[in-house]
């Protein structure tokens, strides 16, 4: 049986579940260890497309448009909310397919590459913030159906499909703000 949406005691506002697609989690859980697919996960979970990149990045514009612009800034930290509940998912997927989840990639050559701030597209523009992210959202999205297609732990397939409906919210999510705070004024 999967898990409900995560629970959100302690957070500012229920609100946080228009930031999660409305659908159970599956129970996390492999057939077996399988240090293949814990490597591709690794790219999900700390690459430079990733859901720390993604929690660190929404969380620095939550904090820098928190005075300017309330309404992104409260959907922002939403959608990091959502993110870090992905990334503990992926830690636990991680860990059960038999890899220490440590803030890193593996690549291909079996040397480390461990998670670094310069993912982080920090932005000096509400509009440029705002696309940066809508962009991020995409590119894991892609990495995830990739991802998808290389595993073939139904287990693990589902998990990711769940995130990927996530994903998915957001990209509709940020275009929403998108449309409302960043589209061209002609002059009447």
């Amino acid at each position: 049986m999967g898990k409900e949406p995560f629970d959100t005691k302690g957070c500012e506002s229920s609100a946080l579940y228009k930031c999660a697609y409305p659908a159970p989690y599956p129970e996390v859980r492999v057939v077996e260890p399988n240090p293949k697919y814990a490597q591709l996960l690794l790219e999900d979970y700390a690459g430079a497309v990733s859901e720390l990149t993604a929690i660190c990045q929404y969380s620095y514009h939550h904090f820098v448009l928190e005075d300017e612009k309330g309404e992104v800034s409260e959907l922002l930290n939403c959608i990091s909310l959502v993110e870090m509940h992905h990334l503990e998912i992926l830690a636990e997927t991680i860990y059960q397919l038999g890899v220490d989840p440590r803030y890193r990639i593996i690549e291909k050559n079996n040397a480390e590459k461990y998670w670094d701030s310069s993912f982080v597209f920090y932005g000096t523009a509400l509009c440029d913030r705002l696309t940066a992210d809508l962009a991020g959202e995409w590119a894991a999205i892609i990495n995830y159906r990739k991802h998808k297609n290389m595993i073939k732990d139904p287990y693990v397939k589902r998990i990711l499909e769940r995130i990927i409906l996530d994903e998915l919210h957001h990209v509709v999510l940020f275009n929403q703000v998108i449309e409302k705070y960043c589209q061209p004024r002609f002059p009447k």
